[in-house]
């Protein structure tokens, strides 16, 4: 049985079918470890979110490949290796999450108030 969406996606607002894309926690940092155009292994990724659960990085990065965001490559070997990259619709979002980026660094005191300094 497929798991169906309570509320439905607005399909007339451009923001919310973005969102419904890129909105899970780990999606975002996902799209940014991958943007050096060179292929990662899901122990690679897993490697440069270690607060990330691994369950959870894995089925985003299914929910990415599903959404034609993330391109994954099965290679037919023993044992059988598996890269992911970014599609050219993946790279499209790059500018978002720069923009994202640079927001949260003009913000920081933002976090600050919010979390704590850094220790």
């Amino acid at each position: 049985m497929a798991y169906e969406k309570k509320i439905p996606v607005d399909l007339d607002c451009p923001l919310r079918l973005t969102m419904s894309l890129i909105a899970a926690k780990w999606k975002s940092c996902i799209l940014d470890e991958l943007r050096s155009g060179r292929s990662m292994r899901p122990s690679e990724i897993h490697r440069c979110l270690p607060e990330a659960v691994p369950r959870v990085l894995d089925i985003q990065l299914k929910e990415l490949v599903e959404d034609g965001l993330v391109e994954k490559t099965v290679f037919p070997e023993l044992p059988p290796r598996t890269e992911y990259k970014l599609s050219a619709v993946g790279l499209s979002l790059l500018p978002i999450i720069d923009s994202m980026l640079r927001w949260g660094e003009e913000n920081y005191e933002i976090f600050e108030r919010k979390y704590g300094a850094k220790s």
